[in-house]
């Protein structure tokens, strides 16, 4: 198996995993959304897209016209659409990237200073950075009488796999 086709599978899990999240996100009581901690959590759920959108524009283009990391602006009617967006862009960059393109390095501006890093760097740290935050927004729906679900890989991915039967009988 070619190493993109890893990248491929696992970015497919994460908006299974985005969807699942959206769908915590709307099944809080609209009673508790008033609640900073609601609004902490849209704010979560919004740097989430924000960083993929900002680190595949830099992959691409080195720097442009940045969207913020942490909006603060962020309402629930917003996110399906812009994950929507995202996830098209980012679906249609991996179907055409290649191994050789992966170890390529990748030019970006942050902070006043140029940096150097290579697209399979940007691309794993992408895939361990959302369930971080997932996790976070996980727990605030919890807190607020929310629904969560279950976003971890193994769930997503063992009912795919034609070797998984289901539990052993010893």
């Amino acid at each position: 198996m070619a190493v993109i086709e890893r990248y491929r599978e696992w970015y497919e899990h994460e908006r299974d995993s985005n969807d699942k999240m959206i769908g915590m996100l709307e099944g809080v009581p609209a009673d508790r959304r008033d609640d900073a901690r609601y609004a902490r959590a849209l704010t979560l759920a919004g740097h989430l897209p924000a960083c993929r959108e900002n680190w595949l524009d830099m992959i691409r283009h080195g720097e442009t016209d940045l969207v913020d990391w942490w909006p603060q602006d962020v309402t629930l009617a917003d996110l399906r659409p812009r994950y929507g967006r995202l996830e098209s862009a980012w679906t249609e960059y991996l179907g055409s990237l290649t191994d050789e393109e992966l170890v390529k390095d990748f030019e970006f501006k942050d902070g006043g200073h140029w940096w150097r890093w290579n697209v399979e760097g940007q691309v794993a740290q992408l895939n361990g950075h959302a369930p971080y935050h997932r996790g976070q927004i996980a727990q605030i729906v919890d807190s607020l009488g929310g629904e969560t679900v279950a976003t971890d890989y193994v769930e997503w991915a063992m009912p795919r796999d034609p070797r998984w039967g289901g539990p052993i009988e010893r």
